[in-house]
């Protein structure tokens, strides 16, 4: 255990009147901080400079103790070898440390109070796990001189505890101080994240208005367009070519129906290949018929001499209705290649997609704003309240 344990629980250092605070704006905290900084920092070297004093008169003195204990004989006192050996290792050991915890000491550097005070528990703890059994061992035989550098020891460091005390108050500052240092550095960074988020917002929604006025003006180009002549009479000729295309699905299946499938099956019934052109023609003569214009199932109803009058009526009537809407499908084509409505429809389409795209991405923007806001506002608080550790206000 380090000497300095009670320090862990410092108490906060006693607060201002609430009618004596300093009063600071946000803007100003930086350089307010920076001043207390240089304030504080001056201090600390001030206390610095006294452990360093104090620790150097600690070295003289320490040095003569070590030379008295070296100097003890202990040859010349009455004792068993076994425990003269037990004391010289002892001494040597002893003193080994107690050189070492010199060395550490001196070995300190100028810094926060707060790291001093740690660095100096850590070096009265190691002494302290070392020390100890070479202490028992050599005061087995040596007492006075043994006893002497442990009470130089005692009073260095209740010098080391006193100062430490008279300026608790000063490190729980320091410690303070550079906490708000850093939590400002924080709030920087977040300013820069918020200031870069909000001018992408800004940009989306000129994007977005942008893009909105872009597709109005085309929609209602193409609301234009479908009151021209020329767009009603594409219209039309769609009616057309969907009538046309009604009346030739109900004449193949009327067709169909006139077939006597049963008929051809007993005639074909020996013939695999036939009647698997039959059957599929039987199950979804529409589809079939599709397929070859029917050209594979007339060709059975002639082989067996099926083929009745309406049967060449009804494929001529299909014929010409199929030749009528071929010929109204190129003419709709070439009309529809002068209507610019598919065009402008398919921009629509596409700046539709963007607005929605631009939508979703300002949305995310929004929904990261609020986060960050919500960051430095936590991170505001924690430095309003440490502000007011030191005395101060944040206004």
């Amino acid at each position: 255990m380090g000497i300095f344990d009670f320090l862990r629980k410092i108490t906060q250092g006693k607060k201002t009147p609430e009618s004596g605070k300093e009063k600071i704006v946000f803007s100003e905290l930086g350089s307010w901080a920076e001043i207390r900084i240089k304030d504080i920092e001056k201090q600390e070297e001030d206390v610095f400079s006294l452990i360093k004093g104090k620790t150097d008169v600690f070295s003289k003195e320490i040095r003569e103790r070590i030379k008295a204990i070296e100097n003890f004989n202990v040859s010349q006192i009455k004792a068993e070898d076994r425990i003269k050996s037990a004391v010289e290792e002892g001494r040597k050991k002893y003193i080994e440390s107690v050189e070492a915890l010199v060395e550490n000491l001196n070995n300190m550097k100028s810094d926060k109070l707060e790291n001093i005070i740690s660095y100096s528990d850590k070096v009265f703890s190691d002494f302290n796990k070392r020390s100890r059994l070479s202490y028992e061992r050599a005061t087995i035989l040596i007492g006075k001189e043994m006893a002497e550098i442990r009470e130089s020891l005692k009073s260095f460091s209740k010098d080391l505890i006193k100062i430490f005390d008279e300026n608790k108050s000063l490190a729980e500052s320091s410690k303070t101080i550079y906490f708000i240092k850093l939590k400002l550095r924080q709030v920087d960074r977040l300013e820069e994240e918020i200031e870069k988020i909000n001018a992408e917002i800004f940009y989306l929604e000129k994007e977005i208005t942008n893009v909105e006025k872009e597709n109005t003006e085309i929609l209602q180009e193409i609301g234009e367009i479908k009151k021209s002549p020329e767009h009603l009479e594409i219209l039309k000729l769609q009616e057309k070519v969907s009538a046309l295309k009604n009346e030739l699905e109900k004449d193949i299946f009327s067709l169909g129906q006139t077939i006597d499938f049963r008929a051809l099956g007993n005639f074909y019934h020996i013939f695999e290949d036939k009647m698997e052109i039959l059957k599929l023609h039987r199950d979804d003569f529409k589809a079939n018929f599709h397929k070859d214009d029917g050209k594979s199932i007339i060709a059975l109803l002639e082989g067996a001499k099926l083929n009745n009058k309406s049967i060449p009526e009804k494929l001529d009537q299909i014929n010409k209705k199929k030749s009528k809407a071929l010929e109204l499908e190129i003419e709709l084509e070439s009309e529809k290649n002068k209507d610019k409505t598919s065009e402008l429809y398919s921009r629509s389409t596409k700046m539709v997609f963007e607005i929605e795209n631009l939508k979703d991405k300002k949305a995310r923007g929004e929904k990261r704003l609020g986060k960050l806001r919500e960051e430095k506002e936590k991170i505001t608080n924690e430095i309003r309240e440490n502000v007011e550790k030191l005395g101060a206000e944040l206004q």
